[in-house]
């Protein structure tokens, strides 16, 4: 196993993946140099943190981030039927781009140099003397379009997203299938208090409206190629006529983006290589259903900083496959089956009669209940569902 001391490393990428890790590093006298592009950002969805969430990171519940409590979600299968369920742990929506800017100022207060750059080439010129080691020396431009070369670094962090160009260049082969295409609107004042998540039939994906602070995100997100852009841009533009009337266009901002899929087989080997390691979105460290991503880009923040602290680098992809890999691969397996119509709709028939089922589902919007673990959990509610159809409580579903 090759040992790693702390030296120099650059951290390509300033979302969160990128910020946490750099200031975990920063901490630990680690000299690191982040280069991000962006002052402020917007994503699809980005911005809200599940319970778990604010348990495990708990400086995200800061007064210098404003934030918006939801408690609220309606399901709505693809026959049109709804449940509502009531959120035993709030989502904590946050602006992406106030979420971006305090990270970026915890990096800089731990002594991270923060660059406004984008790196447009990473290369391994020399080596360490002494450790065998590539060194690394990247090619960057300013806002003002100037160029400058930096390094040398002894380790190269990806941290640049999906769509980012890093883990590109260092040869990653991504084991997802393909990425998920997010389209949709942001709309000011749209009159919604609660997370709404539309399901279509033979659509692995959903429709969303996510209430943030000062406008409503509106999408739809389905694998790259199931369907053509302007059909899913469609099925967006009738959800919002039929609920909110026709006056949703004012104002009405459109997007569209990557979000990354979580592999279907190991990633051991693809997170990391000779003195370089990818985190958050670049290395698909999104959960395969929900899509949510800000909480497990700090987990592989966080992985990545210990096993370099404790000067063991190669302990990352050991950790993230038993930490996080696992469940990951698990729930994609089982991704088709969970956007079968027949599921669906079974699915939100049981809770919206039963508590216990509406209970699982609150936890799973959470993240307090893991996947492994998710069938039997179901079935030990079962006899709950049962009491339920005895006693006229959950009415059967004419719809499936």
């Amino acid at each position: 196993m090759r040992s790693l001391q702390p030296g120099r490393v650059a951290v390509i990428g300033g979302g969160p993946a990128g910020a946490h890790c750099a200031r975990r590093l920063g901490e630990g006298g680690v000299q690191v140099t982040l280069f991000e592009h962006r002052t402020r950002f917007e994503k699809p969805c980005g911005g809200g943190i599940p319970g778990r969430g604010l348990t495990r990171y708990p400086f995200l519940d800061d007064a210098r981030l404003p934030a918006r409590l939801l408690r609220q979600c309606t399901l709505i299968a693809p026959s049109g039927r709804e449940c509502n369920i009531t959120l035993t742990e709030p989502l904590y929506i946050l602006r992406r781009g106030d979420l971006h800017e305090r990270l970026l100022a915890r990096a800089r207060e731990s002594g991270v140099t923060v660059r406004q750059e984008r790196v447009t080439r990473s290369r391994a010129t020399t080596q360490t003397p002494g450790a065998g080691r590539p060194a690394w020396t990247l090619d960057t431009i300013d806002a003002d379009g100037r160029g400058e070369t930096r390094g040398p670094f002894d380790f190269l962090v990806a941290a640049d997203g999906a769509a980012g160009g890093t883990w590109r260049r260092l040869g990653v082969a991504h084991p997802a299938d393909r990425p998920s295409q997010g389209i949709g609107y942001y709309l000011p004042g749209l009159p919604e208090e609660k997370v709404v998540l539309r399901f279509h039939a033979a659509l692995r994906g959903y429709l969303w409206v996510f209430p943030r602070l000062d406008h409503a995100s509106v999408g739809i997100c389905a694998p790259l190629g199931d369907r053509p852009a302007r059909q899913l841009r469609s099925l967006v533009d009738s959800f919002l006529t039929e609920r909110y009337g026709g006056g949703w266009r004012n104002g009405a901002v459109c997007y569209a983006a990557l979000i990354p899929d979580a592999p279907l087989r190991s990633m051991a080997g693809r997170l990391q290589g000779d003195a370089w390691a990818v985190i958050g979105d670049a290395a698909n460290t999104v959960d395969p259903l929900t899509r949510e991503g800000i909480y497990y880009a700090l987990v592989s923040a966080d992985l990545l900083a210990d096993a370099l602290l404790s000067g063991r680098p190669d302990d990352y992809a050991v950790q993230w496959t038993d930490r996080i890999g696992r469940e990951f691969s698990r729930a994609a397996r089982h991704a088709g089956g969970f956007y079968g119509a027949r599921f669906l709709e079974r699915l939100v028939a049981l809770c919206a009669g039963s508590p216990a089922i509406r209970q699982v589902m609150s936890d799973l919007i959470a993240g307090r209940q893991p996947y492994v673990g998710l069938r039997r959990r179901l079935l030990r509610a079962a006899p709950a569902v049962a009491w339920d159809l005895v006693a006229g409580r959950l009415k059967p579903s004419h719809d499936s």
